[in-house]
């Protein structure tokens, strides 16, 4: 059985984090009007990099199993 390559998962991770607060920032100035806060995107953006990394740390394990 091959090893999961962390660097596959952490570069999928930091992508899927990026993507993630690009969209809510935008949603959040264009459609809420809030505006462009730096403490909300702090908050964002390690959260969605552990959610983005534990989710495609679980997809690789479970593409493993196959």
């Amino acid at each position: 059985m091959a090893e999961i390559n962390k660097k596959r998962v952490i570069t999928a991770a930091l992508i899927g984090g990026i993507v993630f607060c690009t969209f809510v920032t935008l949603f959040e100035y264009f459609l809420l009007n809030r505006g462009f806060s730096w403490i909300r995107l702090a908050f964002y953006f390690p959260f969605a990099v552990l959610m983005y990394g534990f989710l495609t740390y679980r997809a690789f394990k479970k593409q493993q199993k196959r």
